[in-house]
């Protein structure tokens, strides 16, 4: 949550669409904007969405529940 409080004062347009990517990876964890790609060396589950260029959507699915772990810059 740190890091989006920090992308939204730092790039609030950023910001806004980790928010919206957010709400998409909830409703299609695996498809959709962003171009979901699963992470790999020993990333196992890990998945990422591309926020702009700079910035990552870093996340995993564990049952019906959402983990973000990262929301700035590359993994």
């Amino acid at each position: 949550m740190t890091e989006l409080v920090s992308l939204a004062s730092d790039e609030p347009k950023s910001a806004l669409k980790a928010l919206q990517l957010i709400d998409e990876c909830v409703r299609t964890p695996f498809t959709g904007r962003g171009k979901p790609e699963p992470l790999k060396h020993g990333k196992s589950g890990w998945w990422s969405r591309r926020i702009t260029d700079e910035h990552r959507l870093v996340y995993r699915v564990i049952e019906d529940r959402l983990e973000i772990v990262q929301c700035r810059y590359h993994y």
